[in-house]
């Protein structure tokens, strides 16, 4: 539908923008995201022919826009920008019929047609009911509507949204995006978003945008990632799944890791969602990570395979064999720091805690945070399980914090054995 081939632009004669390329298909929704100065509202000014080009090009439907007359192209894309002065008191009808313009000559009046028209985008828009009120009168919300309504009263095949709900409540931002997609094939979409969580609900690809270029192309899931998030944002935060949509859930954490644990290689044991928040912050900085031996039912596993960390599974309440116990081994010889969570331990997860022997303990941390305990499901019933380990005087840790600069201190005993 519409093609950016190796688009170059910017101001006093220096590209801001260098060599993007992406296309959106007819009916998509394609979402520019990144962080402030990437150069997103450079990219909507370029492709809507507001600012110059220096080099590549823009084609709609293999012709390129630039060969386009003004009027031609605006029958063809129309822009909703971010924030639309309103200085006069124009009558809602009106300014939506202003959106007829590219289709009258000088001197023509407005026709059936062109009242329909109008009349279908207000109603669209839920702004057929203010077609008679002043805009000075009405919400910001209900004005980015009828700006919207006049957009859509172009007819366009291309519509740009330049952070078109930036200044709007979340129930405006909702309401006014649930009508950009539900456009449906008849118009494509390319919308700038600051708001991630927004960009992943509604748009059916991203783009991430980074210092003028473009850094990843793909659906919300594959764009959205823990490891762009923090190289291109510079943020902690853990990637879900929304429980409705399927769509990725984003949740920043205002908690930081030691950037020193990056490539540490660290062997998670733990059960009953004692180990998920320690995946999703040691993943988000850059750790190695493996786990297991967990159930698939068990929401660690869950958070494990989310975020694509190998884990070892077994059924539930089936036993843990020889060669899972084997694979546990490897995983654990690999592992520069173990770590055991408090958790319920049972006949069945009882294994994972065995196979910590004596020279295995030597890289053991017992992460019991307040308020959490080991509990034993054990026949015996005796913490017996646990009598090796801590007469072994393995450290015990409460908080992450000090989790994290135990793990540091023995990412720097191993590295200082490698240089011996």
């Amino acid at each position: 539908m519409i093609d950016v081939d190796d688009l170059c632009a910017g101001y006093g004669g220096e590209d801001i923008i260098r060599e993007i390329a992406f296309g959106a298909g007819k009916g998509e929704f394609v979402g520019i995201i990144g962080p402030n100065g990437s150069g997103k509202t450079t990219l909507l000014k370029a492709i809507s022919r507001v600012l110059d080009i220096s080099g590549g090009v823009v084609t709609l439907e293999g012709r390129a826009l630039k060969d386009f007359g003004q009027k031609e192209l605006a029958r063809v894309v129309s822009v909703v920008p971010q924030e639309t002065a309103m200085n006069f008191s124009y009558i809602v009808g009106d300014i939506v019929m202003m959106g007829r313009f590219p289709y009258k000559g000088r001197f023509t009046k407005e026709d059936a047609d062109d009242y329909r028209i109008v009349r279908e985008a207000m109603e669209v828009t839920n702004v057929a009911h203010l077609k008679d009120r002043k805009v000075t009168e009405i919400s910001g919300g209900e004005r980015q509507r009828v700006i919207i309504a006049r957009a859509l009263a172009q007819q366009p095949k291309v519509i740009l949204l330049d952070e078109a709900t930036a200044h709007l409540d979340i129930n405006h931002q909702v309401e006014i995006l649930s009508i950009i997609r539900d456009l449906g094939e008849a118009v494509t979409k390319i919308g700038v978003f600051h708001d991630l969580n927004l960009a992943a609900e509604f748009c059916d690809r991203i783009v991430l945008m980074s210092e003028g270029q473009v850094r990843a192309i793909g659906t919300p899931a594959e764009v959205l990632t823990m490891e762009h998030l923090r190289d291109e944002y510079g943020i902690t935060a853990m990637v879900q799944t929304n429980p409705v949509t399927g769509r990725p859930l984003i949740v920043p954490l205002s908690e930081e890791v030691p950037f020193a644990l990056h490539g540490a290689r660290i062997h998670i044991i733990s059960g009953g969602g004692t180990g998920a928040g320690l995946m999703y912050m040691l993943t988000a900085a850059g750790c190695i990570l493996t786990t297991g031996v967990l159930s698939p039912m068990d929401s660690d596993y869950a958070a494990a395979k989310q975020l694509g960390i190998p884990c070892i599974s077994v059924p539930a309440f089936a036993n843990i064999t020889t060669a899972v116990c084997d694979e546990l081994g490897a995983y654990l010889d690999e592992a520069d720091v173990i770590i055991l969570t408090a958790m319920p331990v049972g006949e069945g997860n009882l294994p994972n805690i065995q196979a910590i022997t004596s020279t295995r303990r030597s890289r053991l941390v017992l992460y019991v945070p307040p308020g959490e305990e080991f509990t034993d499901c054990t026949p015996a019933g005796d913490n017996s399980f646990l009598a090796a380990i801590r007469a072994a005087g393995c450290p015990v840790v409460s908080s992450r914090n000090e989790l994290y600069l135990e793990v540091e201190r023995w990412v720097n005993v191993q590295k200082c054995c490698k240089c011996d």
